[in-house]
């Protein structure tokens, strides 16, 4: 009987052994790492090993500060700006230490705290009170005054990351695999490790936790790490079907289908046509396909034959121009439009508005200042550039206040494109976000500038982390109270803009590209005979015609001819236009991919690609059963070739 209790309490002992780290075993304590600073001096001991910091710790008030940079990467940790919340921080694992400088509390975590010092500038650094770091990195510190040393001892653990792959598992179907991404912050190598829950596949559906602990190679062994996975049930596919409004159509006739797919979770995220033409111009039969795909990837497809008659109703030049959706394109023969007559316009301007335009250099290549000029008064800036430094930057537009009194910017109109690999893309995007600003409500966010300093505007641009080979494009409308100097610089994503501004050198043109300040950039049209009865044209951004824009590069002093009148606002109404006349936009000088305002209606051109060449035109508008007035509001898209022409076809009439 004894040996039996012996034997249970044994087995007992090994089943507790399994479910507590093995730290918990008597294990050796964890290590420390130990740093000296030496009292007035950049000396900095990290283990033994000798460290500069870039500037000497600091006595103010009785504070000592450090330098934060510095500091982190002893830390292990992370320094970069937020330039949105206009804070420093400093991150670590899972923690987050905020700072503004002259200020005297900071973040942990969200969680504001008092310092006994406000951090500050010195020399280009951020310096910060060195006690502010102590209690969220568990660091215990001792002054020794006679020897003139601070000493740190504090314990780095590591980390026993991991990620469960794939992120959709079902019951009895998924094999799970789990991905290491354990690492000790100094680069300890990891030795050990030890789950709780760890499984590769799951029987029934539900929440399952798996943990993780991992030791390093001093014996120190990590937090739990835990990730809870979500065992599904097995998914059922979705059913692709439709239908069509006959099953016999003429040669020119339109198909309508009618998608009624169906998803058990009505999780349908992507539709699959092939060969459902709007309608067909060669007699036979014709199968049309649509596959399905659910949220979990299963697939479902359905195909269903038309037939087509030996019979037309509309050849196909003529289906196009009725069929062809607002927004979609068609092709022509682009040689075509040289015969149509062209329209005869002039323009007049439409108010004060300055265009500030930083297109030159169009590649970043450094940082540096891309542009600046003093403005006042309707100021637009449109900014297109792609980075090619292997770091992402952000493009800023830094308003300064060299005024005796305060002044304001205030913020209309915006439109930001991308990131994106191509200059088509962001143009386009730009352009639409642009004029959608424009037929809505002004945004009127104030900006107020106190005499003497600045401050970054348009957020929106700078808010975007440019990766290398990726582009980003503005058009931008702005209200000053006085004249304010405009800065377009252009920094790596982490540093704080303003504190590097006076360290920047002003860059040349690359030689190719537009860069400068122009005046009257907004245009009005009216044509007011009747237009549209026969096919005709107008010619927009060519130089003979439309003439562009002259300013100055007032970097050099330079006069700068603003080509393809990029930038420049126009607004041309149409005010009798025939009855059923299609409004096209066909490009004559390459790709276009852009956007216009229709009666302040919103169409691109196009919504799904561009009009990639003079045989295209993409479909604006059509008239109606009574001659109407059409407004067609755009700026011509950065990024695209130029110039383009607004058609005017007569509609065949409807059978």
């Amino acid at each position: 009987m004894v040996k039996k209790a012996s034997l249970f309490a044994l087995v007992a002992l090994l089943l507790m052994s399994l479910a507590i780290p093995f730290q918990a075993h008597g294990a050796a304590p964890p290590a420390t790492d130990h740093l000296v600073l030496i009292q007035k001096t950049s000396q900095m001991y990290h283990n033994g090993k000798y460290f500069k910091a870039s500037q000497p710790l600091t006595e103010k008030k009785g504070v000592t500060y450090v330098a934060a940079r510095s500091i982190s990467e002893r830390l292990y940790s992370k320094l970069y700006y937020d330039s949105k919340a206009q804070e420093y921080v400093i991150s670590y694992l899972k923690q987050e230490i905020r700072y503004r400088t002259n200020s005297s509390s900071y973040k942990v975590n969200g969680e504001v705290t008092e310092m006994n010092g406000a951090p500050f500038i010195q020399s280009g650094t951020l310096m910060i009170p060195i006690r502010s770091l102590l209690k969220p990195y568990g660091i215990t510190m001792q002054v020794k005054a006679a020897e003139k040393k601070i000493d740190w001892i504090w314990i780095v653990k590591p980390q026993a990351d991991f990620t469960v792959s794939p992120q959709t598992i079902y019951a009895g179907e998924t094999e799970v695999s789990y991905v290491d991404k354990a690492y000790h912050p100094g680069g300890k190598l990891i030795v050990d490790e030890r789950w709780e829950g760890y499984a590769t596949s799951f029987s029934t559906p539900g929440q399952y936790t798996v943990k993780r602990w991992v030791q390093d190679e001093n014996g120190t062994w990590s937090d739990p790490y835990s990730v809870v996975i979500d065992v599904m049930k097995p998914n059922e596919p979705p059913a692709a079907k439709f239908v069509t409004d006959k099953a016999s159509y003429k040669m020119g006739e339109p198909i309508l289908y009618t998608d009624l797919s169906t998803d058990p979770e009505n999780q349908i995220k992507k539709a699959e046509w092939t060969n459902n033409a709007k309608g067909f111009f060669v007699p036979g039969p014709q199968t049309v396909t649509l596959k399905v795909t659910d949220a979990h990837g299963a697939t479902s497809e359905y195909s269903q034959t038309v037939t087509i008659e030996n019979e037309t109703l509309y050849a196909k030049q003529d289906f196009d121009k009725l069929f062809t959706d607002v927004g979609d394109k068609f092709q022509i023969d682009g040689g075509s439009v040289l015969q149509m007559s062209t329209i005869p316009w002039t323009f007049t301007v439409n108010g004060q508005q300055t265009l500030i335009r930083s297109n030159s250099p169009e590649h970043i290549e450094e940082e540096g200042i891309y542009y600046s000029d003093t403005a006042s008064g309707n100021v637009r800036f449109l900014t297109h550039n792609q980075n090619n430094r292997v770091n992402p930057v952000r493009v800023y537009i830094v308003a300064t206040n060299e005024n005796a009194e305060e002044a304001t910017v205030t913020e209309q109109h915006v439109g930001v494109g991308g990131p994106a690999p191509y200059v088509s893309q962001t143009g386009k995007a730009a352009v639409g976000n642009f004029l959608l600003s424009h037929s809505g409500v002004a945004l009127n966010k104030v900006t107020a500038i106190p005499a003497g300093e600045s401050r970054v505007i348009l957020s929106k641009l700078s808010d975007v982390n440019l990766a290398q080979a990726r582009v980003v494009t503005m058009y931008a409308d702005v209200v000053t109270s006085a004249p304010i100097k405009f800065t377009v610089v252009v920094v790596d994503a982490d540093k704080d803009v303003l504190a590097e501004l006076p360290n920047l050198q002003q860059l040349p043109r690359d030689g190719k590209h537009v860069r400068g300040t122009f005046h009257d950039a907004n245009r009005s049209v009216g044509i007011m005979e009747p237009i549209g009865a026969t096919p005709s044209r107008i010619i927009i951004t060519d130089k003979v015609v439309d003439t562009r824009l002259t300013g100055y590069d007032v970097t050099t002093g330079d006069l700068m001819s603003n080509d393809g009148n990029n930038g420049a606002y126009y607004s041309v109404t149409l005010y009798n236009v025939h009855p059923r006349t299609l409004i096209g936009i066909n490009p004559r000088g390459g790709h276009y991919g852009g956007a216009f305002l229709v009666n302040n209606q919103l169409v691109y051109t196009t919504s799904s690609t561009i009009l990639k060449d003079a045989n295209d035109v993409g479909v604006l508008y059509r008239t109606g059963d009574r001659a109407e007035t059409v407004t067609i509001a755009f700026t011509p898209a950065s990024g695209s070739n130029l110039p383009f022409n607004i058609l005017l076809y007569p509609l065949p009439a409807l059978k």
